[in-house]
């Protein structure tokens, strides 16, 4: 994962610690006190992810939420200044005197600053205008998702946040500049798309915009707190939007307004600085392997071929047929089963149909809630809870998952964005991909081991983390939870989608496609497409590969298991041997499971 873009996907990682020197300047003789020390360290630099994790007292690590992250091109050296010491410090350590979670923890977080480190030349390549990850939803997100309202410091510290939006935007506008020197500018459509958020957020009233009916409504609730200096509080809320964040917001599109100007419509990073070397870098940090551009995409062509001869046999289930093309029998497919009025394939485009859509999103979570001893030993003690998408996200993020906090204050959120109807056919597998067997199961059973390392919080390993979603579907296809044709056909559509993409992120940025190539490909081969998928694969290069070639790992070591163990296989201890330490790069996950082969 590119580095900006890693560090908002991973939940804003910020934390500080009280009593503790900000820098380590001596190796610690213990490897637990390293491991410690390198999450206490990164997340004095990075004040913003401690409100997003919500670490429990008991971790003894104070979190600041007064802070925002230093974004300007010191605070950034000192993030890899911190990486080179630590990366160093592991060097001087004798690994084969560690146990056998200590070697994990100390493989982990090698490969992690390894990978860091070898892309260093590239920490200013991910595009400051970024429609999933740039300042106008992280900013949003971290107000009113994750800083939390408890008593009057909380407040406190909210304001005093607000208050630090200015200068916040100014080392994103100046580090704006440098990659505008560089010709590090995302494609036209994408700056535009950009502006119009920008220019959308700071036409709402004070009184109406998010942060200030979020903290309002939060506020209310806190009893501990007085009338008069809820008043107070709300008062400076309001002047800190009127004179720090919409002045910033203004100032912020002056500049992307000039980066508009010269501004092309080239899609892919090849067009930047070393842009196929970062390309092969992005690859390398998502999928976790060394898999070559070329090699990515002759897969992707072979798995859509593969599954488009599933769906076929399902559409002859149905009665399609009368063409040896997939394209003609997807599209019959696809007439007949859009029409959004039928209540057959869609809830009501009403309010009573979107809660309608949750309730179900809900029952499906539960039901398979009560299957999974079936498959899995250990399961976890978080619930997750369907919500919809905030309306400030709802344009530019689909459905998707959030952790528990840590220190319990929330579940694990599966939000699904209403603000489109879902195919009922398609709600199992986006259900199991991103609650249970899902993302929701591996997350928490991750938090919940007692062996976990805290900065095992600050890395996600693209190829494990999705690879698992996407094989917790396939699971479900497996055991028959797709209980008709119409559900089986939606799961290999989803499958088929993410094979698809392994085509479309190469096509992108190592064949040169143009965005209209990628939107049509799509459409082609899926029967459905969407501009802002192919600017997602667009501005965050690698990441969509990550999905296929984790699963396929997991289905060849879940194989090879099965080969070699013969009828002493059990799923549920191959499950376990895969879950047990978390997310990690495939190369690790592969001598976890041939580890427990040979145990």
């Amino acid at each position: 994962m590119t580095k900006a873009a890693c560090k908002y996907i991973l939940l804003f990682l910020v934390l500080t610690t009280s009593g503790y020197c900000a820098e380590s300047q001596q190796r610690p003789h213990d490897i637990e006190t390293l491991f410690r020390n390198f999450f206490v360290e990164y997340i004095e630099l990075r004040p913003e992810t401690g409100s997003a994790i919500g670490l429990p007292p008991s971790y003894g690590i104070k979190v600041r939420h007064d802070e925002l992250d230093d974004e300007s091109e010191s605070g950034i050296m000192k993030v890899y200044t911190l990486y080179r010491k630590y990366y160093d410090w592991l060097g001087e350590y004798d690994r084969t005197r560690l146990s056998k979670s200590q070697r994990v923890a100390f493989d982990v977080l090698a490969w992690f600053l390894e990978n860091e480190l070898s892309g260093e030349k590239f920490g200013n390549h991910t595009y400051i205008i970024h429609p999933l990850f740039g300042f106008h939803n992280s900013f949003v997100a971290l107000m009113t998702q994750h800083h939390q309202i408890r008593d009057n410091t909380d407040a406190e510290d909210y304001i005093a946040r607000l208050n630090k939006v200015e200068n916040k935007v100014l080392q994103l506008i100046q580090r704006l500049g440098v990659q505008k020197k560089n010709g590090i500018i995302p494609p036209l459509y994408i700056v535009e798309n950009y502006l119009r958020s920008l220019n959308d957020f700071i036409q709402v009233p004070y009184e109406e915009n998010v942060l200030y009916t979020s903290f309002l409504s939060r506020l209310r609730s806190q009893e501990t707190i007085s009338n008069g200096t809820k008043a107070r509080l709300c008062g400076q809320v309001l002047d800190e939007l009127k004179n720090s964040v919409y002045p910033a917001y203004a100032e912020l599109i002056k500049e992307v307004s000039a980066v508009r100007q010269v501004a092309d419509r080239k899609a892919g990073v090849w067009k930047l600085p070393d842009g196929n070397e970062y390309y092969r870098y992005c690859l390398r940090t998502h999928t976790t392997t060394d898999m070559a551009p070329e090699d990515i995409y002759d897969l992707g062509l072979k798995e859509v071929e593969r599954i488009q001869l599933a769906l076929i046999e399902q559409f002859k289930k149905l009665g399609i047929t009368g063409s040896d093309r997939f394209v003609d029998l997807l599209n019959k497919y696809m007439t007949s089963t859009s029409n959004t009025e039928n209540e057959r394939y869609f809830f009501p485009a009403t309010e009573e149909g979107r809660i309608q859509t949750l309730l179900v999103y809900q029952a499906i979570i539960d039901s398979m809630q009560t299957r999974l001893p079936l498959m899995f030993s250990k399961i976890p003690r978080a619930k997750v809870h369907v919500m919809r998408v905030p309306a400030f996200k709802e344009k530019t993020i689909g459905t998707y998952y959030q952790p528990p906090k840590l220190d319990g204050s929330e579940q694990g959120i599966f939000y699904a964005n209403l603000s489109y109807q879902h195919r009922k056919s398609d709600m199992k597998a986006l259900a199991y991909h991103e609650a249970v067997p899902g993302h929701h199961l591996q997350i928490a059973l991750e938090q919940e081991q007692s062996e976990a390392r805290i900065f095992k919080t600050l890395f996600f390993f693209t190829g494990y983390v999705e690879g698992w979603a996407l094989y917790a579907e396939k699971l479900a296809e497996e055991k028959g939870f797709y209980d008709n044709t119409h559900s089986l056909i939606g799961y290999l559509r989803s499958e088929l989608f993410r094979a698809l993409r392994l085509v479309i992120d190469t096509g992108i940025h190592h064949k040169r496609w143009t965005r209209e190539q990628a939107y049509t490909y799509l459409l082609d081969n899926l029967g459905w497409s969407d501009y802002s998928q192919i600017d997602r694969y667009i501005v965050w290069p690698g990441q969509a590969c990550a999905y296929k070639v984790g699963e396929l790992k997991i289905l060849q070591l879940r194989e090879h298991a099965k080969e070699i163990l013969g009828d002493r296989f059990d799923i549920k201890e191959f499950h376990e041997a895969v879950l047990h330490y978390g997310s990690v790069p495939l190369d690790v996950l592969e001598q976890l499971v041939n580890d427990y082969i040979q145990y």
